[in-house]
Parts: C-alpha cells; structure tokens; sequence
C-alpha cells in the first residue's frame, strides 16, 4: 500500500471518471454541490443567537428595556465568576488542611514519604 499519488494524478483520474457518469448524474451532482454550497455560505443563527438578537443583547437597540437586560446579563456573569472563584480558592484550602493535619498526626501513608 506504499502508492503515493500526486494532485495531479487524483484530478487527472477524477476528471476520467467523470467522464464515464451519466449526464443524469452529472445534474444531479451539480445540483446537489450548489444546494450544498448555498447552505454553507449563509449562516444559520442558533436558538441562542436568534433569542439575544431578539431582545437586544446582540445588536444596536438603545431601548432602556434592553439596556437593563445587558446590565442583568453583566451582574448575573460577574456573580457566576465570583462564585466560582470563591469555590476554587475555598477547596484549594481543604486540600491543604487536610495535608497538614496527616503530617501533624503523624498519619501520613508511607507513600508519601517515599519518593
């Protein structure tokens, strides 16, 4: 299985067995890779998208309603962000205690010592 084409050898005998399809099967295949093309070319928003540009989050709507629902978004974030780096911090230092109360008890496995 050591065969190495080059593009060129690829192209020349794609192009050859193009020319063995019907012209049937050429149609439809044109057809099928514009359609294919078309859907990539416009993007589709998803739900997420298309509720935000709705009410204002995404777009220029200076209405004060939407200017409170970006503020309520910002305050919500931030508390989501604080809350969770109050947690990591607050379980680092379980982590910790735990430790130092095996090395002061003298409970340690012997694992740990062992390097």
């Amino acid at each position: 299985m050591g065969i190495k084409l080059k593009i060129e050898d690829i192209q020349h005998l794609l192009n050859r067995s193009a020319s063995d399809l019907s012209p049937d099967t050429l149609d439809k295949l044109q057809r099928a890779r514009r359609t294919a093309l078309q859907h990539q070319q416009t993007p589709q928003p998803t739900a997420v998208h298309a509720w935000l540009s709705q009410h204002g989050v995404i777009g220029h709507h200076p209405s004060s309603q939407h200017r409170a629902l970006n503020w309520g978004l910002a305050a919500v974030f931030a508390v989501v962000l604080v809350s969770g780096v109050s947690y990591w911090q607050h379980s680092s230092e379980r982590d910790h205690s735990a430790i130092d109360i095996a090395i002061l008890t003298d409970e340690l496995p012997v694992h740990m010592y062992v390097d």
